[in-house]
């Protein structure tokens, strides 16, 4: 009966390994499992080297008991203190390595940067903290669970070593950068990389090294007989020799930390300086090169016969230069650095500026000058295709007329909506811009009686179809204008004549066909399909459309050694006693597109909202699983999920926020999801850069190069919010180049606000499709207009641009500081105080009415900037929102009327009317 209890784990991690190699291989990528699995297992093998080391040392310890009086013995209050920090430090060390492997098993990647993760505020007070030291200190004080303590915290230590195997790798593979940095000249790929690796191995070193010792001094020192007679044991020489030779491997690892210490003085923010200053670089780096030689002779001194008097010199050195470092630096800071602060930190401000440009391509930005002029008709009509695209509709209240208009099941989810575009109309340079939003299958809004097992995994197994709306139209009504709207044999696709665009054009630009999303962003369960129950595919009136899965996505199940292992997987016995599942059933499990591209590539860290994009099959090759989808369907929908790369410790480069501390970000990876099939390519967007391309040469199958994406899906691409958020938040302030500059703290940006829905937030960056200098055409851009700190107007703003070869570009467009441009709060404040406009609004928002100012948008077009601010209309009660009208301005002027044309040619003939009155006074005076 032993046996077979002992037999269970095996069982259940031979399970869990045929379904993770089942479902890698139905994207033929069980050699990427494969390599995996071998690098943990490699990296577990080097990790029992030294644990096996450390057990002969153990039980050399243990045999080399002195029996005679020759020896030391700790007495009276030596012996208290030897059995209170032996007792603190086993204490301290086995919670800390239970802790560091309950974080190896649930994120892994994180053990590089392990102490924000369990740090003493986060374990101290915790239950689950309290129960781990209890149980510590019972294994401690019962000496027949002491042996187990000491495996448990041995195998403990092979399964982290084994679990950091990406970091490991990382470490050994990462290509040297050919760049230094510019005060320890190491390769910027020793912090990309290196660093991490080396930084753990030590501390896992001295973890190990320091329980190793202080277990065996506590078993001795904590025998009963040594209470009662409060003396430990006498320590022969031998044994005193081997203490020694372990603490000497202490001190190299201790020595080794410091040295490396010194690298993570670059990546620290000292003041203005994102990294080592002047106090750090002449003080302190010195006394850490210091106390590491100091170090590595006291462990000489400890491990070879010497004097004593020797042995406390060295150490009294080092205590004399730790307390030298802590007294001496803030005396140097105040008499020596603040006096002459920016003569002595003038380079490393330039180190810094540099460093932190390049850590989020900020160098890559092309700068030109712009001086705008008022808004005129010539502008208006050069600007035309940037007039033509303009967002009327904001994303949230669109959603939000989605989810009232087109959900029509309660099941069924808006759960974004995101910013495309598409050529449709064949008679335009420019692209159109839309909002697509998928309808998935929300299994939490199932009523509480539908929520049974089979309806869960058997029936309400997918979502279906999207809706795509043009972001300049509405219905006359107010509600939004849909080129595509409805589900299954009800889907309505129409054209727009006021757009000119041909019903057609849509039909052959963004098809439907069979629109069944089986992955999509919402969490769904896992599911059972085809089987013999039919899945639920649609409602057609009061009839549920049924179907059955044809997709080549999932695990097979047809036999019962698989069934068993997927019911072992789930901990769901039922699927052994089920009698719907057939030879052609598959398990889709991970049907969150993020969770699954995760899975496959752990090492990317996958941010943002994925998008979905449908796009005709003739040039899309669907995978490199699934060449196509059955014959039976025609399937075009694909979710685009954002992959990056990043890091902390880049030298000198300033950290995101306090609670983002990345100083390095890539988008490195794009990945595409088939919404059907859930085959999966990944694509490297950055072919420069060193995290991706060593995991490009670990996995060299996994991913393939940005040429090879197909047409149809890069014209999709777009410049990640996320990413590009994180490069405004940095050019705030890294957008000087001049150190002088940026210690005085003179031109420092920041995001306007704005007014929206009755409170002020920060301007999102949105997207716009207008011409960038020096192109003719249109494109597709997102755009963050920026104000200096604390004040309202406008000085620049950045661009990313997303359309072809120029994808990724960035443009910044400077404002003249002589020139006062109202940024979008003050043209909030002018709408307020138009007279017609404030009287409108004052009618609408009353009673069961409540006006909705969105996104004031500033656009360039032709020569000058035009204001564009949609307002909606919606009841309290119902929350269904409508175009009401449209605001625009041209810095000066307020016009608004329901149609942004008729809008344009009110503040055209105002402008008119006002140009008129000024010539005409300038006639009188004249007379």
């Amino acid at each position: 009966m032993r046996r077979l209890l002992l037999l269970l784990p095996l069982v259940v991690v031979a399970a869990r390994m045929q379904i993770e190699w089942l479902w890698f291989d139905q994207f033929a990528w069980t050699d990427v499992l494969l390599k995996r699995w071998l690098l943990q297992l490699l990296f577990a093998g080097l990790a029992m080297l030294p644990l096996l080391a450390a057990r002969a040392w153990s039980r050399q310890f243990k045999q080399q008991t002195s029996s005679s009086s020759q020896g030391i013995c700790l007495t009276g209050w030596s012996y208290g203190f030897a059995l209170l920090i032996s007792a603190v430090v086993v204490l301290v060390t086995a919670s800390l390595t239970l802790d560091l492997l309950a974080l190896a098993i649930h994120d892994p990647f994180q053990l590089g940067e392990w102490r924000p993760h369990l740090g003493p505020n986060v374990r101290i007070g915790s239950a689950r903290g309290v129960i781990q030291a209890l149980a510590i200190a019972l294994a401690m004080a019962w000496p027949r669970l002491r042996p187990w303590l000491a495996r448990i915290v041995a195998g403990s230590l092979v399964v982290v070593v084994s679990r950091a195997w990406s970091i490991w790798s990382l470490a050994l593979l990462i290509p040297n950068e050919s760049t230094k940095d510019p005060l320890l000249a190491a390769d910027l790929s020793f912090g990309l990389g290196r660093f991490a690796g080396l930084h753990l191995a030590l501390e896992l070193l001295i973890l190990g090294a320091a329980f190793t010792l202080v277990f065996e001094l506590w078993r001795l020192v904590a025998g009963s007989k040594a209470i009662s007679d409060w003396a430990s044991p006498i320590f022969s020489r031998r044994q005193i020799q081997l203490i020694r030779s372990l603490s000497a491997l202490l001190l190299l690892g201790a020595a080794g930390l410091v040295w490396l210490s010194r690298h993570q003085l670059l990546w620290t923010q000292h003041g203005l300086v994102a990294g080592a200053g002047w106090l750090q670089a002449h003080l302190t780096l010195p006394l850490r090169a210091v106390a590491t030689l100091l170090l590595v002779l006291i462990a000489v001194a400890v491990l070879l016969p010497c004097r004593r008097r020797l042995r406390q010199g060295l150490a009294l050195t080092l205590a004399t230069l730790v307390v030298l470092e802590m007294v001496a630096t803030p005396l140097t800071r105040w008499l020596v650095v603040r006096p002459r602060e920016f003569a002595l930190q003038e380079r490393y401000l330039k180190n810094a500026i540099e460093a932190t440009q390049w850590g989020f391509q900020l160098d890559q930005i092309k700068s030109q000058v712009d001086d705008p002029s008022r808004f005129s008709a010539a502008d208006r009509e050069q600007g035309a295709s940037t007039l033509e695209n303009v967002r009327l509709w904001d994303s949230g209240p669109l959603l939000e007329a989605n989810r009232q208009l087109q959900q029509l099941r309660v099941y069924y989810r808006f759960s974004n909506a995101a910013v495309d575009r598409y050529p449709l109309n064949q008679d335009s340079d420019s692209s159109q811009q839309v909002i697509v939003s998928a309808r998935e299958l929300d299994q939490s809004a199932l009523p509480r009686r539908s929520k049974t097992w089979q309806n869960s995994h058997f029936i309400f197994t997918h979502g279906y179809g999207f809706t795509v709306s043009p972001v300049n139209e509405r219905r006359d009504d107010g509600l939004p204008s849909y080129f595509i709207k409805g589900l299954g044999t009800e889907t309505k696709i129409a054209g727009n004549p006021a757009l000119g665009i041909e019903r057609s054009d849509v039909q052959d630009q963004i098809p439907v066909g069979d629109a069944a999303l089986y992955y999509g962003m919402l969490p769904s369960p896992y599911a059972i399909a085809p089987t013999d129950i039919a899945e639920f595919d649609y409602p057609e009136g009061d009839i549920n459309v049924m179907t059955h899965y044809h997709g080549s996505g999932g695990v097979s199940i047809r036999s019962w050694l698989q069934r068993c292992a997927a019911a072992v997987y789930l901990r769901e016995p039922r699927l052994l006693f089920t009698n719907a599942i057939n030879v052609d059933s598959k398990l889709l499990i991970r049907r969150d597109v993020r969770s699954r591209v995760k899975a496959i590539a752990p090492f990317i860290d996958f941010r943002g909202e994925p998008y979905l994009i449908s796009i005709p099959n003739s040039d899309q090759d669907s995978s490199n699983t699934t060449k196509a989808t059955s014959d039976q369907r025609q399937q075009h929908q694909y979710w685009v999920v954002e992959g990056y790369t990043h890091s902390t410790t880049l030298a000198y480069s300033a950290a995101v926020s306090p609670d983002d501390p990345d100083r390095y970000l890539r988008n490195s990876v794009k990945a595409i999801v088939d919404a059907y099939n859930g085959s999966i390519q990944f694509f490297i967007s950055e072919p420069d850069d060193p995290i991706v391309s060593t995991w490009d040469r670990i996995f060299p199958d996994l991913f393939e190069p940005m040429q090879a994406m197909p047409q149809l899906v890069r014209d999709h691409r777009r410049v990640p919010e996320d990413f590009f958020n994180v490069q405004v938040n940095q050019l705030k302030r890294y957008h000087v180049t001049d150190p002088q500059i940026f210690y005085n703290g003179d031109d420092v940006w920041q995001v306007p606000s704005e007014i929206y829905g009755g409170q002020k937030i920060d301007v999102e960056p949105y997207h716009i499709t207008a011409q960038v200098q020096g192109n003719d055409n249109s494109e597709f851009l997102l755009l963050q207009p920026l104000t200096p700190l604390a004040r309202p107007n406008l000085t620049a703003w950045l661009v990313a641009r997303n359309d072809g070869d120029h994808y990724g570009e960035l443009e910044l467009i400077d404002f003249p500081k002589d020139k006062i441009i109202l940024g979008p709060e003050q043209v909030q404040a002018l709408i307020h105080q138009d007279p017609d406009v404030s009287e409108q609004f004052g009618l609408w928002d009353q009673d069961d009415l409540e006006l909705v100012q969105g996104n004031l948008l500033v656009l360039p077009v032709g020569s000058g900037l035009l204001y564009v601010e949609p307002v909606y209309l919606r009841t309290r009660k119902v929350g269904l929102p409508s175009l009401a009208r449209i605001v625009v301005s041209d810095g000066r002027l307020i016009a608004m009327d329901q149609d942004l044309n008729l809008a344009l040619d009110q503040l055209m003939k105002k402008s008119s009317t006002r140009l008129t009155g000024r010539a005409q006074e300038n006639t009188n005076l004249v007379d």
